[in-house]
């Protein structure tokens, strides 16, 4: 209990501060209340209104001709815009209204003023403003991301419009919408001075911050390339989203690329909103490892999100509002479970300083997901905390990920450095174990052939000796002259420096020359518990003293590994034309992380310490077959014991040939051989 309540306590000091923020934006909402009209002169207003405060909403399903019906529509009809839930995506026109009094004794100095609506990626938005006297449309214009601009409009990444010129009396504002992206609406009666400021302070922050995500963008992917870390790759694809993002709800696609194609800012957005959802949830994953711990789960969400990124395609039409309303509340289920994940792994690895960083650099961040996701949806109300929870979020996200990046950055150079010292290292062992050997090879020659001279003399003077006695001096020829043949071939530093190496090599049926090595064994190995299996003839072209060190070699390192465990040999060729001899032992078997080293050249594995060697026996016998055309793998088994499968090609023509002389020669001695129950009985 001691361990897990640092992390109970951090996790709900983010609850608390997300809880603070909300009551701090929701409060400071919720204190503007709704207004009945605004009042304004014959120019426009004196100062900026924000016309949310004054809007009434009403989403009805029932077709609306005229604006002008409008104020017809009871009040009870309507909602406030201020501080509820909006309509989410819908494919009705939803309509507003704001009554409003001109006054020419508010007149200002101002010679125009603008209206601005928005958001940006809004389809398309009609105004229309009545005159509360005779109920006729005084003014009447339209714009939105799929509206073409005039030659006479105001160019600027919001869509704005002049407010006309009107005189004193009541009048109602009329606004309908109609979008296939989510009805978040906002309006805002400007000066002219004010507007040409508010403009171009706008289009500077928002100017600077693409620049800074285009820029993180190139920076992390390459980042994430060279380490080859998965969770940055996808961090950079997140980095681009929001640029698609930004670029879109900013209004910037509008401007720049409407002119070429009307649905390029609903494209943009659309395609980058799709692709967050998808790279978020990987990038989510990747970063608390749900693929090691939860591989079921990872897979699950790596589907669902490459369906989230799909919808990319949808981002044109109406089906946009189906894949919204599918995908927006599913992300929101997925985002709940990783946070909770995320608490559950950090309990389970206990690493408190990565996973209280995680906390606040995503787990808040992706609380403001949540939220903003709710709020498009209508799900919670629009005002100013579930406006802005999220474009803050992201900047403190974006900024903390930077530093994270930066000290990873940090950790890969000191680590690069470490590797580097230690492949030096390494490679100087290696260097001086081979100077080593070459010397020990040159020291192994002489007496070797002094043994191997001694037994020829013993051999004369003992010829009248028991057979017993000759049969032992010629296993010790025999052996040393292998010896000393395998001290030449290996123990020479251009040997082991080389990749290949020749071979002197005859025809072998390879049953008879298993058998043989193996009985062979027996006779210099009494204790080991070797035993052959289903041996197929197959007539083979190897060095018999190479291709006896190689099989050795492998019977030998399970005696060493796994002492008393038994082992066993087979041979059997197929129709591909190679011959398969597999040599398996039942001992504890090769660490699965460790096969993919023990056949380099002076690797020892981490039980190497128990046994005497140098790590060479794995790596020869690997070159030998090599040498033979063939090819060598070792594989572990669920309970343990090491299977070594080698490969060689062998002779179709010899074997088929060898095979028919054994079945004459079995038949000529079979006819030879007088039947026990027949007449010689």
């Amino acid at each position: 209990m001691r361990d897990i309540r640092p992390h109970l306590v951090l996790f709900a000091i983010v609850i608390l501060l997300t809880a603070l923020l909300g009551v701090l934006f929701a409060s400071k909402s919720l204190a503007d209340d709704s207004k009945t009209h605004f009042l304004i002169g014959s120019h426009g207003p004196r100062d900026d209104i924000d016309l949310v405060h004054f809007l009434e909403r009403l989403t009805t399903e029932a077709r609306i001709t005229k604006p002008a019906d409008l104020i017809q529509i009871p009040r009870t009809a309507f909602e406030p815009v201020l501080n509820t839930r909006g309509p989410g995506y819908t494919k009705n026109t939803v309509w507003y209204r704001a009554p409003f009094v001109v006054d020419d004794r508010l007149a200002t100095d101002q010679n125009a003023a603008f209206i601005r609506v928005g958001a940006a990626y809004l389809n398309d938005i009609a105004l229309s403003i009545i005159s509360g006297e005779t109920g006729q449309t005084v003014w009447w214009d339209h714009v939105g991301d799929r509206v073409p601009p005039r030659a006479d409009q105001l160019t600027s990444p919001y869509p704005t419009l002049q407010w006309p010129e009107l005189s004193s009396g009541h009048y109602w504002l009329t606004i309908g919408v109609k979008t296939n992206s989510a009805h978040v609406f906002e309006a805002k009666l400007l000066p002219e001075s004010t507007m040409i400021a508010s403009t171009g302070q706008d289009s500077y922050l928002k100017g600077v911050y693409l620049g800074v995500l285009i820029v993180a963008f190139g920076i992390y992917l390459a980042f994430g390339m060279l380490s080859r870390d998965k969770a940055v790759c996808w961090y950079s694809v997140y980095i681009l989203a929001m640029f698609f993002i930004n670029l879109g709800v900013s209004g910037y696609a509008h401007l720049m690329f409407t002119s070429f194609w009307p649905l390029a800012s609903d494209a943009i957005t659309g395609s980058g909103t799709a692709l967050s959802i998808g790279s978020s949830l990987i990038m989510w994953c990747y970063i608390i490892r749900v693929n090691e711990y939860f591989p079921k789960t990872f897979r699950a969400i790596a589907s669902f999100a490459a369906l989230a990124m799909l919808g990319f395609v949808t981002s044109t039409s109406d089906w946009y509002i189906i894949y919204a309303k599918l995908f927006f509340i599913s992300d929101i289920c997925l985002l709940v479970v990783l946070l909770i994940l995320l608490v559950y792994i950090s309990f389970r690895e206990k690493n408190l300083m990565r996973y209280s960083f995680l906390m606040v650099a995503l787990g808040i961040p992706t609380i403001a997901v949540i939220v903003h996701l709710m709020m498009l949806t209508g799900l919670t109300p629009i005002n100013a905390f579930t406006q802005n929870i999220y474009p803050m979020s992201s900047t403190v996200h974006i900024v903390m990920i930077g530093i994270a990046m930066g000290f990873r950055t940090f950790k890969l150079a000191h680590g690069r450095a470490e590797a580097f010292s230690t492949s030096q290292h390494a490679d100087q062992l290696a260097g001086e174990q081979r100077t080593f050997i070459t010397m020990l090879s040159h020291e192994f020659r002489t007496p070797l052939a002094i043994i191997q001279r001694s037994a020829e003399i013993l051999g004369l003077h003992l010829q009248n000796e028991q057979q017993a006695i000759i049969s032992r001096l010629a296993t010790i020829r025999s052996n040393a002259g292998q010896l000393s043949s395998l001290v030449d071939a290996f123990l020479t530093k251009d040997t082991l420096d080389n990749a290949a190496f020749t071979t002197s090599r005859e025809a072998v049926a390879i049953d008879t020359f298993l058998s043989e090595l193996i009985a062979r064994r027996h006779r210099e190995v009494p204790g080991q518990n070797i035993s052959l299996l289903h041996l197929e003839m197959a007539v083979v072209e190897i060095d018999r003293v190479l291709m006896e060190r190689a099989i050795l070699n492998l019977i030998e390192n399970a005696r060493k590994y796994a002492p008393g465990a038994a082992v066993w040999v087979s041979s059997e060729r197929a129709a591909n034309g190679y011959l398969y001899i597999r040599v398996v032992d039942e001992g504890p078997g090769i660490p699965v992380e460790e096969l993919g080293n023990v056949l380099d050249a002076f690797y020892r594995g981490r039980d190497a310490a128990k046994t005497q060697g140098v790590g060479l026996g794995l790596h020869l016998t690997n070159r030998i077959i090599k040498a033979h055309d063939g090819t060598l793998s070792l594989s572990v088994g669920e309970k343990g014991g090491t299977t070594v499968l080698i490969k060689l090609p062998f002779d179709r023509d010899k074997t088929v040939l060898h095979g028919t002389r054994n079945r004459v020669a079995f038949h000529e001695q079979r006819s030879e051989t007088p039947d026990n129950g027949g007449p010689w009985s």
